[in-house]
């Protein structure tokens, strides 16, 4: 396999490698291996290298929606362009049921990662959504520039209105009391509808958004920058599922009820002349939670892309801001 990753490498690089060495290799939405490669001129370099997972379902889950596509996209035509810190991109290619990132090497750098389960302060979410708001102002309806980040590209919406019911029920099932019971109904129905409903939460202009901004897939920089990383699920969308998906994953439930309302007012105030109403935008809010708690219950319907105790974390984070938003009743 190393010997395998590292011509794979060096043709990407277009440089000759004298050596790799493994430092770290994970198998879940993807294939995350950390590698320290010894060039031939004698200089060493810690990368970051992603690629398609071990798991088959995981890898199915990943080549369907093309998000492989859309990753390779964003660092090789946005990356350079975006406020948000984000890793050195050294070579993104995207064939045919594969892909390969090589990326720098964060934790080689002195940046701060989080794990999965790591709440943030209220501080910490208020920097980082003041990067995202640079970043949704920078791109407000400016996204039909790069057409593989359609808004709810249509494949997606087709798998999402067959796949939803069952892994959401599935979901249920395998995380047990993490949800409040008076939410089972409004998932299933809220599942059975959900191109009615994304219909509605997509309502509005469209930006750039991440996608996926939980714990794990942020970082701090070392010169203190809040960063995000972890693209393959970035598109064109509403500012609204960025500041939920942050929010409902990323902050403990008596952080976020207490800060909530003035982390979205401080958003808004560095979105500029573009941004809603605050009753507006409140009810966006609401709205976008809903995203949060279908994605950590198909996360933990699917199995392979994060531990079981990591998913019972963020679905009971997801769920509780959905119970305490009243956020299904919200579509």
């Amino acid at each position: 396999m190393e010997e395998d990753l590292r011509n794979r490498i060096a043709r990407l690089l277009g440089r000759p490698i004298a050596g790799i060495e493994i430092l770290d290799d994970q198998s879940g939405t993807t294939r995350r291996t950390r590698v320290r490669l010894r060039l031939a001129d004698g200089d060493s370099l810690s990368v970051f290298v992603k690629r398609p997972s071990r798991s088959p379902v995981a890898r199915a889950f990943v080549a369907v929606p093309r998000l492989s596509q859309a990753e390779v996209g964003f660092y090789a035509e946005l990356r350079d362009q975006v406020p948000v810190a984000t890793p050195q991109c050294y070579a993104a290619q995207h064939t045919p049921g594969s892909f390969i990132l090589v990326l720098e090497d964060l934790a080689a750098t002195g940046a701060r990662l989080r794990s999965s389960i790591d709440p943030i302060s209220s501080d910490e979410a208020a920097a980082l959504l003041a990067t995202l708001a640079d970043m949704h102002r920078q791109w407000w309806g400016r996204t039909e520039s790069h057409p593989w980040l359609a808004r709810n590209p249509h494949r997606e919406l087709v798998l999402g209105a067959l796949l939803s019911p069952s892994l959401c029920r599935l979901g249920l099932r395998r995380t047990g009391q993490a949800v409040p019971s008076a939410l089972h109904n409004p998932i299933a129905r809220y599942a059975r509808n959900r191109r009615a409903a994304h219909a509605v939460m997509s309502a509005g202009p469209s930006t750039l958004i991440h996608n996926d901004c939980h714990p794990s897939n942020q970082f701090t920089a070392a010169d203190g920058r809040p960063g995000l990383f972890d693209w393959q699920l970035c598109r064109a969308g509403p500012w609204a599922r960025d500041v939920a998906y942050l929010l409902a994953t990323s902050l403990d439930p008596e952080t976020r009820r207490r800060a909530e309302r003035d982390l979205i007012v401080d958003y808004l105030d560095r979105l500029g002349s573009d941004a809603p109403t605050l009753d507006d935008a409140w009810l966006a809010y609401r709205r976008q939670t809903v995203y949060a708690v279908e994605a950590m219950l198909v996360t933990a319907a699917v199995g392979v892309m994060m531990p079981k105790s990591t998913s019972l974390t963020l679905v009971e984070r997801t769920a509780t801001a959905a119970a305490d938003l009243d956020s299904f009743d919200a579509l």
